[in-house]
Formats: structure tokens, C-alpha cells, sequence
């Protein structure tokens, strides 16, 4: 492993004017007890808890051997990062951080993973305050997660749930442990759950366990500590440690499951639900077990605000930070063990969305003059005015559930499932004005245009055109997508369709092969309640009183802003027909059309959404085009999802796979908003070991 000499300085909040607002940031000093540089001698053998003295060097001598990789290191760059108001030479090259005494990797309490985290002047780690996991519709959604409490996510065959549904165990336990501590005993009624659930596969239960740690920063312009950071969590097996259990080096020829330290896939979850910041929460042991390395990505989205009341997290921010934590992880591989070349990104709700832009824009440069305001390892500005990046960012695959994501357009795909069912109890709070209910049908029609332009094709090359509200070949595919979901849980024995739906002739058939088809969107919506659940306005992403995630555009003195185009283009073309219908509000249909289509500030809102759209990125329809997308996609959306429409998520994966990705969709039959998505369609831990083995 290789060895720095670093002089530890105390470093104190420092004042740093940038693009992104000025920041007044408190960092840990560097400890007093950095890391002594090993000699290699060894006078004895004695026994640790992680194999003999002797054998540690051995493995620790290995390591150095082989820690060449293809990967620049961090600390060729790091006085060449720009807008830093932290050390980067220290906090962006984690080994010189662990010498100098600010990262230390830390031993779980079980002794069974180590955590690379930060911690303070005695040595000792930072625990962090875990944040909720926030979903935006109207602002009061929650995720349904693997692993969490009530029902697990899934909603009673021919029942849906009213109003939102019931979020995962937030306890965590907050009793750490010093790296090589020998964990204390604890009963399973002591032990508590580190965290939600997020990006676990179906069936894990009670997975996320641990206390938090403050995380490594990501780059270097820190105005959130909360966000700006992530926690990397690896096999125990994977690391040499010393006689006193200090981590010293990677061994490379450890095996843990199907992977080496050297061949481990790296699993990246952001927790952005409803657009909102996410912060790393504890470890998901179930990939651990498996021998991958975990990564809980901190970001920050529209709820970030500095100590001015600045919003810093306004778009394309959450690309920003997500990208930094993949640019560390590859500039950092002396430190971190794992397959850099085989980051797998995975998100819920809005982190899907977030997920699927990594998947569709890894390496495009014009994310990099927003990255190099953040201060990003490896980024840098040209004389010309253009801007490079040393390290990559894009990601080998990407995991999607339930992705709230092409935002400008997901109250014209929403209204297009729901469109007809305004007298059938599809109605969000009881009641629709006729203004809502015209503006509703006038979206459905502006869907149908739009999926048209789009120019799809499935995987035989066929088009997938709308003809009609419920006609033509696309409407045919969302309803096979939904009857592979109901015989996918039939196999799997977890429904039987006579028994749970009694009167199921309107829009469910049973086949002469014992299969069966829906085959009527609103009579599925019906037959199932899903009627009786929504929980959107019209519009509801982009709500007429700007109280959605409109906050995520605009500039950072903005609060809310008007961002869905598509709604704004409906209500100016209709404007005097919609005048004359009860519940239109003049005010806020100016003001709406203003904002996302002929104000000041419309363009700069278009380059955002534009920036966030992984569906138009992939086909090349907005003016950008994907360079190195991610070669392998999934996405997991339920049935009985009542945030958004899953036809979201099917037309991202449909334009990855024209571009020539290898793609597994699937529906799962009555999950709800969230990733509790069950083994009828397999699960995540599955595919990841697949497509690793390839």
C-alpha cells in the first residue's frame, strides 16, 4: 500500500465565494495521531483477531504489489481543484485523509464490514443524524421499502391503500465502535434498524442495520456537510488489517461469495426520494454477505439551503454530487477495494430518476462546468472556456424502481392513466373542479402526442404509437407489462385472481393456458382500487400553486418555480377555453404559463429539466445525446403504484435498449411506491451476480 507523509494542520471554517453562494463550513482537524509509516520488519508472530502478524504483512505486501491500477490517483489532482473551501489534498485523497488522521476506516459493531468514514481530533467516528427518506407528491408522500414495517409494501389483492402509505423503520442504533473493538454482545431486542430500506432486494428483511457515520466528502466546495458526503462500507475479508486491528491495505486475494476484493461490483444507492437531498444511511448487509461493496451516496437536491437561505441543490446539482462520489471512488482505488469499472447505481421514487440519469449520462461534458464549480476532483477549465474531466462517470448499470422521473412530462403521463376515471373516485381529495377535469383530458391528448414523437420501438423494432386514449400498439404493450406482473405472481403462488377479485370480466381474462390478460387499463384500475388511492393534483408534480418539486429549478434565490413545459403549452393554447370553467384561477395560470414557457427565467428552467431527463438524453430529442451510457438497466415499478405512472420507467428502459443496452423490465403485481418488489420477477441480488459473471 502506499505510503505519504503528510503534516497534519489544524483546519479551521474557511470563507470560499463561488458560483454556488459563499459557504462558512466547519471541517474536522486533522488528528494528532496519524498513521505511522509501516517498515515491513517483523520481530514476532502473534495472534490477532485477523490472522497472524506474519500473515497480515504477507497479504499487506501483496497489496503494495499489486495496487497499480488503470486509475489516476487523487493526489496527482487535488491542488489542481478548483472553488475548494476544504483542504482537497487531504479530504478528496482518502489515504492522505487517513494519515492525516480525518478518515479512518471503522469496524462494524457486528465485526463483519469495515466503513470509511470521518472522524474527530481523538480518532474516535462522527456519528451522523440519519434522515428520513422524503417523497414529494404534493409534498406528503411516503416509500413503501423492502424490509419495512406494516404490510411490506404490497397492497391487499383487490385493495388499495387510502391516502400514503406507511414508510420503513427509521430507528437506528447508535452505539458505534472504534475500528478492531471487539463488538459487545447485544440481544436482538437491543439491536436496532441503521436506516430505510432503500435499492434492497425483495423478501430482505431488517437488512440495514448499524450506527451512522459522517461520511468522506465527495468534493470539495462543501455548502451542505449533510449531503456533500458518502459512506463506503466493505466485506471485513477484504482489508489487512494490523495487530491492533488498524486497517493497513487491501488484500487482494480475498474471496467473499463469487468476488475478490479486485472483482467486486460496486453497488451505488442515492436516496433522493421526491427530489429531495439524500444523505448516506448504514450498511445493506445483504450485498455485503454477497461480497460487493456498498456505497451510500449523499447528494443535494432541492431542501438544501445554506446559512444564507441559498437553495444549493437547484438542478443539475444532484448529478453533480452523484458523479463526484463515482469520480472519488475511482481516483481512490489504493484505498477502496472493488471493481471501479462496475458501479451499479441504484435509487428509489426520485432516486430512480436519479439513478437513470446516471445510467444515461456518464462521460457528457456538459455536466463539467457545473462540476467544477463544486470543486470536483480531476475537473478543470480550459483556456478556450471548455471544460475537462480526468477521471470517468458513468456507471456499468442502473437499477430503477418506481423512477419519478422525465418531471417536465409526468403530469401528462399521469393524467393519461387516470384521465377517465374522474367519476369513478379517481379524484385526488375528494373533488375536481371542471377546470381540472378539461385541463386532465386536455394532458391525456398532449400524451399521446408525445409518446408518438418519442419514435419508440420494443425490442423486435416494432413502433409503439398511441392511435387513440386506450388504442394503438403502445397501449397493447403497457397492458401485457401489466398481465406479465399478475402471472408472474400467480407462479409465484402469491395471488390467485378468482378468489381475489370477484367480478374481474371487464378487464381480466383467463387464457386457454391457464394465463391471464388484462385487457382494459380503466377496468384494471377499478378491479384493483387503485382508483380509490391517487394522490396527485391536476397537474401534481408541477401543482398551479407552485407547491410540488418546483423548488428544484430555477436559480438559488428562486423558492418555486414553474417547470413543466408540456402543462404550460396546454393551458396557453386553451387559455380561452379553460377561462370559462369553474375552479380556473387566472393568477396562477399566468403566472404558470410565465414561468415555464415566456418568462426570464424559462430558458434557464429548460436547461435544467433538459439536464434531468434520462428518456430524451438517450434518444438525442432535447439537443443532448448520450456518450457512455450504462450497458445494463432494470427497473422494477409496482401495479399498485399511485405516485406517478409507471409508464415513466418503460420508456427510459425502451430508449436505453435502441441505444443498445441490454435491458430487464418488469412490473410487480400490487407493489406499491416503492422497492419491496417480492422474487416473482427475481430480484436485484440476482441480476447484479448475472450480469457480473458475463
Amino acid at each position: 500500500m502506499r505510503i505519504k507523509k503528510i503534516v497534519a494542520i489544524g483546519l479551521t471554517a474557511t470563507m470560499f465565494m463561488t458560483g454556488c453562494g459563499t459557504a462558512s463550513i466547519d471541517v474536522p482537524a486533522p488528528s494528532s495521531n496519524s498513521a505511522a509509516e509501516a517498515d515491513g520488519s517483523v520481530t514476532e508472530v502473534t495472534e490477532t483477531s485477523g490472522g497472524t502478524e506474519m500473515e497480515n504483512t504477507e497479504k499487506k505486501e501483496a497489496a503494495e504489489a499489486s495496487s497499480k491500477t488503470e486509475n489516476e490517483d487523487a493526489s496527482k489532482y487535488v491542488s489542481e481543484v478548483a472553488n475548494a473551501n476544504i483542504d482537497a489534498s487531504i479530504y478528496l485523497d482518502y489515504s492522505a485523509g487517513i494519515e492525516a488522521g480525518v478518515y479512518k476506516w471503522i469496524l462494524s459493531e457486528d465485526g463483519k464490514y469495515y466503513i470509511l468514514a470521518a472522524v474527530d481530533e481523538n480518532g474516535e467516528p462522527v456519528e451522523a443524524e440519519q434522515h428520513a427518506i422524503n417523497v414529494g407528491a404534493n409534498n406528503q408522500e411516503s416509500i413503501d421499502l423492502a424490509g419495512g414495517s406494516g404490510d411490506g409494501g404490497h397492497a391487499p389483492a383487490g385493495e388499495m391503500p387510502q391516502g400514503n402509505a406507511k414508510s420503513g423503520d427509521k430507528n437506528m442504533n447508535t452505539s458505534g465502535n472504534a475500528q478492531g473493538e471487539n463488538p459487545p454482545e447485544k440481544n436482538a431486542a437491543e439491536k436496532g434498524h441503521g436506516g430505510m430500506m432503500g435499492g434492497m432486494p425483495g423478501g430482505m428483511m431488517g437488512m440495514n442495520q448499524g450506527t451512522v457515520y459522517q461520511g468522506v466528502y465527495t468534493n470539495a466546495n462543501i455548502t451542505n456537510t449533510d449531503y456533500q458526503t458518502m459512506l463506503v462500507y466493505v466485506p471485513a475479508e477484504y482489508m489487512v488489517t494490523d495487530s491492533e486491528g488498524n486497517v493497513t491495505g487491501i488484500d487482494h486475494e480475498a474471496q467473499v461469495g463469487n468476488y475478490t476484493a479486485d472483482t467486486a461490483p460496486v453497488v451505488y444507492l442515492n436516496e433522493m426520494g421526491g427530489w429531495k437531498s439524500s444523505s448516506p444511511k448504514a450498511a445493506d448487509s445483504s450485498y455485503l454477505e454477497e461480497g460487493m461493496i456498498y456505497v451510500s451516496a449523499g447528494g443535494r437536491s432541492r431542501d438544501a439551503v445554506d446559512e444564507e437561505g441559498n437553495i444549493t441543490g437547484k438542478s443539475p446539482t444532484q448529478m453533480v454530487d452523484l458523479k463526484s462520489g463515482i469520480i472519488e471512488l475511482r481516483a481512490n482505488t489504493d484505498v477502496i477495494p472493488g471493481d471501479m469499472s462496475k458501479i451499479i447505481s441504484v435509487g428509489t421514487s426520485g432516486g430512480g430518476q436519479m439513478s437513470s440519469m446516471l445510467g444515461a449520462s456518464g462521460n457528457m461534458s456538459e455536466y463539467y462546468a457545473y462540476m467544477y464549480e463544486s470543486g470536483v476532483l480531476g475537473v478543470s477549465k480550459n483556456e478556450d472556456g471548455t471544460f475537462t474531466s480526468v477521471y470517468p462517470d458513468n456507471v456499468y448499470a442502473a437499477q430503477l424502481y418506481c423512477p419519478i422521473a422525465d418531471i417536465e412530462n409526468a403530469d401528462i403521463a399521469y393524467a393519461w392513466w387516470w384521465v377517465n376515471l374522474a367519476d369513478e373516485g379517481g379524484v385526488y381529495n375528494g373533488s375536481i373542479t371542471d377546470f381540472e377535469k378539461r385541463l386532465q383530458e386536455l394532458e391525456a391528448e398532449a400524451f399521446v402526442d408525445y409518446i408518438n414523437s418519442l419514435d419508440l420501438h420494443d425490442s423486435d423494432g416494432n413502433a409503439l404509437t398511441l392511435t387513440g386514449l386506450r388504442s394503438g400498439s403502445y397501449y397493447d404493450a403497457i397492458l401485457k407489462n401489466i398481465s406479465d406482473a399478475l402471472n408472474a405472481s400467480v407462479s409465484n403462488g402469491d395471488v390467485d385472481p378468482e378468489t381475489a377479485y370477484s367480478d374481474y370480466s371487464a378487464w381480466l381474462q383467463k387464457n386457454e393456458d391457464g394465463s391471464w390478460s388484462v385487457t382494459d387499463l380503466d377496468g384494471f384500475m377499478t378491479g384493483t382500487g387503485l382508483v380509490n388511492s391517487r394522490n396527485k393534483a391536476i397537474p401534481g408534480f408541477d401543482t398551479m400553486d407552485n407547491s410540488a418539486e418546483g423548488d428544484a429549478f430555477g436559480d438559488s434565490t428562486d423558492g418555486t418555480v414553474h417547470f413543466s413545459a408540456s402543462v404550460a403549452q396546454i393551458l396557453k393554447n386553451n387559455y380561452d377555453e379553460l377561462s370559462k370553467l369553474d375552479g380556473f384561477d387566472q393568477e396562477q395560470v399566468d403566472d404558470y404559463i410565465e414561468g415555464a414557457l415566456t418568462g426570464e427565467k424559462a430558458s434557464l428552467v429548460e436547461t435544467q429539466t433538459n439536464l434531468l431527463n434520462a428518456t430524451e438524453i438517450l434518444l438525442g430529442n432535447n439537443g443532448l445525446k448520450a456518450v457512455d451510457p450504462a450497458e445494463y438497466w432494470r427497473d422494477r415499478s409496482g401495479t399498485a403504484d399511485q405516485h406517478t405512472s409507471f409508464s415513466v420507467g418503460y420508456n427510459i428502459l425502451l430508449a436505453a435498449e435502441m441505444q443498445g443496452a441490454e435491458v430487464d423490465y418488469s412490473l410487480v403485481w400490487d407493489m406499491r411506491h416503492g422497492n419491496d418488489e417480492g422474487t416473482s420477477t427475481g430480484t436485484f441480488i440476482d441480476w447484479i451476480n448475472e450480469i457480473c459473471s458475463r
